[in-house]
């Protein structure tokens, strides 16, 4: 924008004082250098105390959490010190003084549990063209695929079955049918903005960056996120804020800095600052000009510190005159803040530069330079113009500040007034200052948190555990100093009983004496007169136990209770940390981790709600950039190792109101592991692998009851062929049966026909006997025995006849039986090779459907 060293303000209202730029101004009032300089000097100011309110106050956090102990962890400072205090403050602790961290197991707990929990965030469109494609496809998804397909599928099935279908079933069974897919009906602008949102979550490590905001969050009880334009191909990138370098400015009691859903329920003003690299500046900044990067480059080599004094002395455009050199006033203090800030704002403490005076501008060191980044809801002219159209009909126009009064002829009426318009500032280095209008997004581009404010000041997890770790600190480093204390078991004895060798001294005696005891495990004593040298009366050898294990373990005891209290004051049981006792039964530890749960659920909650923020963000930004762009091109590899392809005409993203919603409320998740345990029931149930495979790879809810649909319809399918194959069968059987029983039925005629056939038989057999038996009494030719009339030879030949006729009836009779049982084979036969048949088909037709499920399953997939 401009380099600016000089004002034409005669004061500084606004640079180093706390009072709000004014930003009810035009757009040309905007663009004086005065102006720029005042605002962006202000917000620089506003970044370097907040960073010294940070860095006095959670920034100990982050030392205390990885064990770099301070003496304030330890002694309390007075508010009055003397000399030899000022002096000894900085001393360093003792060198056995260290840190044995309870807070690690517990934020490394909740950061493990933030990194498994599913990342389920789906685009809905809520603008009018997205929800006229929506009505549109589900007019036409009812029109044809209902009327003319759905409806055919289902009558030929139940053709195929021999069943009839009511039309009002027929109407219910179509919806049912269709109803999956006009649910999952997405438009144009969805498919874009859920493509996007993959793609981008894999492009800028959103996973890695959501942990390490996460940790912030317990840690300094704050997260946040900043996007902003650059010169990348997307147009913007995405990272983590440093708290410790974040600021902003809002009313009390609220939480959120930023607030997409466009109800200004988050800050006016926020920034970063931030110590840059000259070639991240170029990449971050995509308006720095060569003669700003060269103005850069050449404040390396004045080595002079910043222009304190706002003076226009120098200033080529000044008035000459004996009063033409103005001075601003300014704070001496203030200043000397400010530059000490800058000077600790290095990310290299090299303590030689500064001693050759190599870094004395604070505002550079090397190529680095300190950033201030703002972004602010300033204030834009608009008018309301009232005129006649050409029928006479009052019309009402929105106009800006350059339009003219009584341009439309027609004018009626012109009304002024003021509406919001979010900006954004660069200051870079001392005099280097970058303002224009924020267009990326409608609202605060710092994405953030600060947790549970209201009425009081955001404490921590960390804070909260810090006294206990300061506690147990204590107890472990006293165990130190009674361990080096520790002695053990030691013997009383007289030193004069001790031998003393021949040409030895005292201490040779008790160097061997101690031997001896190593060795042997034994001691002697010498009491004979020569070696005590007088009488002794000494015999009390006793051993004293000097050892402090009562103290050790009284510490030890106290250390492990503050751990305990610690970890139940921030909700984190033993039982959900993995310390399950065997004496615990299942319902008491569930019950425990479930209460655990309930109690770190609102850091959870907090962190997914800035998370949909920054998805929010994230597709506002890429539809500001994609819209702007012929064609929206998106091609990425999924998490499944799947290619994904989409494009979409720039025009189709123009004014599209995207919303992200998110799907992982903690009910949803216990849900998605409960389904997850029904694998093995599932693969009980007839289904596949496929199925398990695609339960543990989705995060959708929907694609799981898509998945139980199917599997549900192939049971149902399933069964309807078993009951159709076992009504085949019983119908076979009962054939057979009745085959059975019309053979048995002609055995039985069989049986009695022949019966009767031998009867006959015996009757003429017993006629002939008795013919021939009376005709050989009576020796005549003709002889009547039976006064018949008729010769006994003729009856006799009658008898044959009759026989003969029997036995051709028997003959015929047999041969009728014998065609019947045949034919009742023939039929049994006929009967089993259908069955066999059937069921050969009922074989191949649960294949082929087992199959065509496997390949709708990967199609849907």
């Amino acid at each position: 924008m401009a380099i600016i060293r000089y004002t034409k303000d005669a004061t500084i209202r606004y640079a180093y004082l706390n009072i709000f730029p004014d930003q009810f101004k035009t757009e040309r009032e905007k663009m004086d250098e005065s102006w720029i300089k005042n605002t962006m000097d202000y917000f620089a100011n506003k970044a370097y105390a907040e960073y010294v309110k940070s860095r006095d106050t959670f920034v100990k956090n982050y030392d205390l959490v990885k064990g770099i102990l301070r003496r304030e962890d330890f002694y309390q400072e007075p508010e009055v010190r003397s000399f030899t205090d000022v002096l000894t403050a900085d001393l360093a602790l003792p060198a056995y003084v260290k840190h044995y961290s309870i807070m690690t197991t517990p934020i490394n707990e909740l950061v493990g549990e933030i990194s498994k929990r599913p990342d389920a965030f789906r685009v809905k469109a809520f603008d009018d063209d997205s929800k006229a494609e929506e009505l549109e496809f589900k007019t036409q998804m009812l029109n044809d695929y209902v009327v003319n397909t759905a409806k055919r599928k289902i009558l030929e099935k139940a053709a195929m079955n021999g069943e009839e279908i009511e039309e009002e079933e027929l109407n219910q069974m179509t919806l049912d049918q269709v109803k999956d897919e006009l649910d999952s009906y997405t438009s144009t602008a969805e498919k874009w903005a859920n493509h996007i949102l993959t793609a981008q979550k894999a492009e800028f490590n959103l996973k890695e960056k959501g942990e390490d905001s996460f940790r912030d969050l317990l840690i300094s009880a704050r997260e946040f996120f900043h996007i902003y334009e650059d010169n990348s191909k997307l147009g913007f990138n995405v990272e983590v804020a440093n708290p410790k370098n974040t600021w902003f400015l809002t009313t009390p009691d609220r939480k959120w800095i930023s607030d997409p859903t466009g109800r200004a329920q988050g800050a006016y003003a926020a920034g970063i600052v931030q110590v840059m690299e000259l070639s991240e500046i170029i990449e971050s900044i995509p308006d720095l000009t060569k003669d700003e990067i060269d103005h850069l480059r050449s404040s390396l080599q004045d080595y002079g510190l910043i222009n304190v004094r706002e003076s226009n002395l120098g200033n080529p455009n000044a008035i000459p005159g004996n009063e033409s050199i103005q001075y601003d006033t300014f704070d001496p203090l203030v200043l000397q803040t400010r530059m000490i800030i800058e000077s600790e704002m290095k990310q290299n403490d090299d303590g030689l530069q500064d001693f050759l005076g190599l870094t004395s501008n604070v505002s550079s060191f090397g190529y680095k330079y300190v950033v201030v980044r703002s972004y602010w809801i300033s204030k834009k002219k608009i008018g309301k113009v009232i005129y006649l159209d050409e029928m006479g009909n009052e019309q009402s126009m929105l106009v800006d500040e350059d339009y003219k009064s009584k341009t439309i002829p027609t004018e009626q009426s012109l009304e002024w007034g003021w509406i919001n318009q979010w900006y954004q500032g660069t200051k870079i280095g001392p005099d280097i200052y970058h303002i224009k209008p924020y267009n990326l997004l409608p609202y605060c581009p710092i994405i953030g948190q600060v947790f549970e404010v209201k009425n009081t000041e955001a404490r921590s997890l960390v804070d909260m555990m810090k006294p206990f770790q300061v506690l147990y600190n204590v107890c472990m480093n006293q165990l130190y100093k009674l361990l080096e204390k520790e002695v053990g078991k030691v013997q009383l004895m007289s030193i004069r009983h001790i031998p003393i060798p021949k040409d030895g001294d005292a201490q040779d005696a008790l160097d061997i004496w101690e031997m001896e005891a190593r060795n042997r495990g034994v001691v002697f004593v010498d009491d004979s007169p020569e070696n005590l040298k007088s009488p002794s009366s000494f015999n009390q050898y006793t051993s004293l136990d000097l050892t402090r294990t009562q103290k050790i373990q009284a510490r030890y005891t106290l250390a492990q209770q503050l751990k305990n209290e610690c970890w139940e004051l921030i909700g984190m049981s033993r039982q959900r940390l993995g310390s399950v006792q065997a004496s615990e039964s299942a319902t008491g530890t569930n019950a425990a981790i479930t209460q655990s749960y309930a109690q770190t659920e609102p850091l959870f909650v907090a962190h997914e709600y800035v998370l949909g923020q920054l998805y929010q963000s994230i597709i506002d930004a890429a539809l500001y950039v994609e819209s702007k762009k012929p064609q929206s091109t998106i091609s990425y590899i999924t998490s499944e190792g799947e290619s994904a392809f989409v494009s979409v005409n720039g025009t189709d993203l123009r004014f599209r109101d995207l919303k992200v919603f998110l799907t992982n409320r903690p009910e949803d998740r216990q849900m998605f592991n409960e389904i997850r345990g029904l694998s093995q029931a599932v693969i009980q149930n007839g289904g596949s692998l496929h199925d398990v495979i695609e339960l543990y790879s989705t995060n959708s809810m929907r694609q799981m009851k898509q998945v139980f649909k199917k599997l549900k319809d192939r049971q149902e399918a399933m069964q309807n062929a078993q009951l159709q194959q076992k009504q085949q069968e019983l119908e076979q059987q009962q054939q057979i049966a009745q085959a059975q029983i019309e053979a048995a039925q002609a055995q039985v005629e069989e049986k009695l026909a022949n019966e009767n056939y031998q009867a006959e038989l015996d009757r003429i057999n017993k006629k002939e006997i008795a013919l021939i038996a009376a005709e050989a009494k009576n020796m005549g030719p003709l002889s009547d025995t039976d006064a018949s009339g008729t010769p006994d030879v003729l009856e006799i030949d009658k008898l044959a006849m009759a026989q003969s006729k029997a036995e051709r009836d028997y003959q015929t009779k047999m041969m009728e039986v014998q065609t019947k049982n045949q034919l009742a084979a023939q039929k049994l036969e006929i009967e089993r090779e259908k069955l066999k048949i059937a069921r050969e088909n009922q074989a191949n037709d649960l294949a082929v459907a087992k199959e065509n499920a496997k390949g709708r399953a990967k199609k849907t997939k």
